[in-house]
C-alpha cells in the first residue's frame, strides 16, 4: 500500500530533477561533521516500542526536531531513527536529504550510524554526500536558491535500522529577529517516539498552541533558560477523509511565535514592502501614461498591466523570499512573483491618488487564519486592497484571465487576510463572491424532425463571474481546434454516435465579464426504438457534476463544497408534432443549509422543457453533518436525468430505408471531421 510519508523521513530520489553537483571544496562551506548542540535533550530510546516492528516496509522510531534560540541565529536539531524491513524499505530509504539555503544557513553533521544486530557501522563519509542545486519548485515558477545535501548510504540490507541526526544553523534576515515555527507532530505513518522543542532566554516572549492533538506542553525553567516541550510516544497514522477543504488539516501541529498580535506581523511586513521615492526613467514614463487617464481608467489600465504584463516568476532567492523586488526593477524585468506584482501595483495607485496596500493572505487557511497564531509563516500570497470612490476592491495581481474593469472584476476571495498598512489593527476579512455572481448556464435545444431520424443539437453555455476567469485560462491554453474535440469527445460520451455541425464559437465579453461558447451537432442515436415505441433521455450533466455523495461518509473532517457557484441547466425537446406531455408537469425543490436544488419539467407548445438550477450556500459540510447531507444528495441525483417515450412511432419501410442512408452519411462525415481534428 503506498502512503504518504512524512517530510522529513520520506527520502526522496531525485533522479528526474535538474540538479549539478558542486566541487567537495566547495562543501566546506556549506556543512561540515560537528559535535551534537550541547543544549539539546537527548531522546530516551529505552521507551521505544519494539512490538510489531516488521509488518510495514519501513518502521519510523523516533522523529525529534529541537530548536534553540539561545544564540543569535537559530539553531535546528533534527535526529532521526527508522528500521528498514524489506527490499522495498532498502530501496525507498537508503538515500537521505537535508534541505537548507546556502545564503543564511549552514548544515552540521552529527552521526550517520546503520545499526545491524548488535553492530554500528558508522556511514558518515564525506565521498558519500553530495550538495546539489535543486530547484523543487521549477514547476511553479519559484526559485528560492535552496540547496539539498545527498547523503548516499551504502550497504543498507533489510533489517537494519538507520539513525542519523544533524543540524540546520541560520535563519534568513529578512525575519528580522522575528520566530515562528510550526512542528509536525503526526503523520499518515505511526511513529514510535515523536519529540519537539524549543529553548529560549526566559526574558523571550514566545506563544504555543497545539492543534488537533490532545497532549500537553510541558514547561521546563532552568537559570535564565526556559524549554517548551511536547513528548509523543507510539503516534498512531493519522489519515485524510478525502474531499475536505483545504483548510482542514488532519494531522497535529504544535506552532511557537515570538508575534503577539496580527498587527505586529503587520509592521514587520511593512517594512519589507517600502519602497525607494525615486523610481527609474522607465516606471515614470509608465506613471505618466496612466495619470493622462481619467482616475478609473488609470485603475484599471495599472490591474491590467500588472497582470497580464508582467509575466509571473518568483526570483525568491535571500531576503526576497519575503521581501519584494523594486518597482522599477519588476517593471524592468517584465517578471514577478506575487509579491513583486503586488507591490509594482500598489505603487502605481499611490501615485495616482488611490488608497491602496499590499495584503497578505493564505490561500490554504482562508476563514480559519485567526485560529492560528500571528506569524509570517501563515501566509503564502499576496494581493492588493484598493479603495475607490468608496469602494473596496481586492486584485490578485496574478490573475492574468480577469475582466479587468472595476464593476466586475472578481475580488480575490481568500477569507481572512492581512492588509498592511500603517493603521492595521488586525485580521481583515474579504468579502467572497456570491453564487448569484458566479453562474454557468447550459441551454441545450434538441430539435427532432421525426421520431426517428438524427436530432439536431444546439448547446450555448454561458460563463460570468470567478467561472468566466476560468474558463478565459481554459481557453487561452488551447487551440480552437482542440477545444472542439474535447467537447465533441465528451458528448460521445453520451451520444456515441454524434457528429460535429461546425467548430465551436467561443465569445468573450469583458465589459460584463460574460463568456459565451456555442455547439452544434447531429445526434444519430437521441431516439431508442423500443417495441415499436420511441425512447429518449434527457441529462443534467453540468449540474451533476456539483452534486456528488461524499466517498467517505464517516469522517472526521468536513466534506467541502468548493467555492460559491450557480450552476443552471435547461434542455429543450422540440417534437414534431403535438404529443401531450403535460401530465408529467412538476416542480420540487430539494434544500438544506447547504445546498438548493430546483427541479422542472414542462411541457406545452411542442416543446418539452427539462430545467434544473443548482446554488450552493456553504464551502463544506460539517462532519457530523455529512450522513444526513448524503442522504438528501442521494436522492438529489435520482432527479439529474428524466426517461421517457413516445408509443406508436411509424414502420413504414421507405422511413427505414432512409433512416439508413442518413446514418451512413453521418458515420462517412464523423470520419471526416475526426481525420481533420
Amino acid at each position: 500500500m503506498l502512503v504518504s510519508r512524512p517530510f522529513f523521513l520520506f527520502f526522496l530520489l531525485f533522479a528526474n530533477l535538474f540538479y549539478s553537483t558542486i566541487s567537495l571544496a566547495a562543501n566546506d562551506a556549506l556543512w561540515r561533521v560537528g559535535d551534537k548542540p550541547k543544549w539539546i535533550v537527548e531522546a530516551d530510546l529505552s521507551k521505544l516500542n519494539q512490538a510489531d516492528l516488521g509488518v510495514e516496509s519501513v518502521d519510523y522510531l523516533v522523529s525529534d526536531t529541537q530548536v534553540s534560540l539561545l544564540s543569535k541565529q537559530p539553531h535546528y536539531y533534527r535526529y532521526i531513527r527508522f528500521q528498514v524491513n524489506d527490499s522495498a524499505g532498502v530501496e525507498d530509504n537508503s538515500d537521505l536529504t537535508i534541505t537548507f539555503n546556502p545564503d543564511f544557513q549552514r548544515v552540521e553533521l552529527h552521526h550517520i550510524n546503520i545499526i545491524r544486530g548488535d553492530k554500528s557501522f558508522n556511514r558518515l563519509v564525506a565521498d558519500d554526500i553530495r550538495a546539489v542545486d535543486i530547484e523543487p519548485e521549477q514547476h511553479s515558477k519559484l526559485y528560492s536558491g535552496q540547496k539539498q545535501l545527498q547523503l548516499w548510504l551504502k550497504d543498507v540490507r533489510a533489517g537494519d535500522i538507520v539513525d542519523y541526526s544533524f543540524s540546520v544553523i541560520g535563519e534568513n534576515p529578512v525575519f528580522d529577529g522575528h520566530f515562528s515555527h510550526t512542528f509536525g507532530l503526526g503523520w499518515s505513518v505511526p511513529v514510535g517516539m515523536t519529540h519537539a522543542s524549543i529553548v529560549a532566554h526566559k526574558s523571550r516572549k514566545l506563544s504555543n498552541q497545539l492543534a488537533d492533538i490532545d497532549t500537553e506542553v510541558k514547561v521546563n525553567t532552568e537559570g535564565n533558560t526556559v524549554r517548551y516541550s511536547v513528548l509523543i510516544e507510539n503516534s498512531p497514522a493519522y489519515y485524510e477523509d478525502g474531499q475536505a477543504p483545504n483548510w482542514d488539516s488532519a494531522y497535529p501541529t504544535w506552532q511557537i511565535t515570538s508575534f503577539e498580535d496580527w498587527s505586529q506581523v503587520s509592521s514587520w511586513a511593512e517594512s519589507l514592502f517600502k519602497t525607494s521615492a525615486k523610481h527609474s526613467a522607465a516606471f515614470d514614463d509608465w506613471l505618466s501614461e496612466l495619470k493622462a487617464k481619467p482616475t478609473k481608467l488609470a485603475i484599471e489600465e495599472a490591474i491590467r498591466f500588472s497582470q497580464q504584463d508582467i509575466r509571473y516568476l518568483g526570483v525568491e532567492i535571500g531576503e526576497n523570499s519575503h521581501r519584494p523586488h523594486s518597482p522599477s526593477e519588476v517593471l524592468a524585468n517584465r517578471y514577478g512573483d506575487c509579491k513583486d506584482k503586488s507591490l509594482l501595483l500598489v505603487s502605481a495607485l499611490n501615485e495616482l491618488g488611490v488608497d491602496a496596500y499590499p495584503v497578505l493572505v493564505s490561500s490554504y487557511k482562508h476563514n480559519t487564519l485567526a485560529e492560528h497564531l500571528p506569524g509570517y509563516n501563515a501566509f503564502n500570497h499576496a494581493i492588493v486592497y484598493l479603495n475607490y470612490k468608496g469602494q473596496d476592491y481586492w486584485v490578485d495581481p496574478t490573475n492574468a484571465y480577469q475582466s479587468n474593469l472595476l464593476e466586475t472584476i472578481v475580488p480575490a476571495a481568500f477569507g481572512q487576510a492581512l492588509v498592511i498598512s500603517p493603521d492595521n489593527q488586525g485580521l481583515s476579512s474579504i468579502p467572497d463572491f456570491v453564487a448569484e455572481d458566479n453562474l454557468v448556464e447550459v441551454t441545450q435545444e434538441f430539435i427532432a424532425s421525426d421520431f426517428r431520424s438524427p436530432v439536431q443539437l444546439t448547446v450555448v453555455n454561458t460563463f460570468t463571474g470567478a467561472e468566466a476567469d476560468r474558463m478565459r485560462y481554459e481557453i487561452a491554453g488551447q487551440s480552437a481546434k482542440r477545444m472542439t474535440k474535447s467537447y465533441l469527445s465528451y458528448y460521445q460520451r453520451f451520444y456515441p454516435s454524434i457528429s460535429l455541425k461546425q467548430d465551436l464559437q467561443i465569445s468573450d465579453d469583458k465589459i460584463s465579464n460574460r463568456i459565451e461558447i456555442k455547439e452544434h451537432y447531429l445526434v444519430n442515436e437521441f431516439w431508442h426504438e423500443v417495441e415499436g415505441d420511441a425512447e429518449f433521455v434527457l441529462v443534467s450533466d453540468a449540474v451533476e457534476h456539483y452534486l456528488k455523495v461524499p466517498q467517505k461518509i464517516q469522517r472526521k473532517q468536513p466534506y467541502s463544497l468548493g467555492r460559491p457557484i450557480n450552476i443552471q441547466q435547461q434542455a429543450k425537446l422540440y417534437l414534431p408534432y403535438d404529443i401531450d406531455f403535460s401530465w408529467a408537469n412538476e416542480e420540487q425543490t430539494l434544500e438544506d443549509e447547504h445546498f438548493k436544488l430546483y427541479t422542472r419539467f414542462d411541457y406545452r407548445n411542442k416543446v418539452i422543457t427539462y430545467q434544473q438550477q443548482y446554488q450552493n450556500k456553504q464551502m463544506a459540510v460539517a462532519a457530523s453533518e455529512v450522513k444526513q447531507y448524503a442522504k438528501l444528495m442521494r436522492k438529489a441525483r435520482k432527479a439529474l436525468e428524466i426517461n421517457y417515450s413516445v408509443t406508436r412511432v411509424t414502420e413504414d419501410q421507405a422511413y427505414d430505408s432512409m433512416n439508413e442512408l442518413v446514418s451512413f452519411l453521418l458515420e462517412k462525415q464523423t470520419n471526416n471531421q475526426q481525420e481533420a481534428l
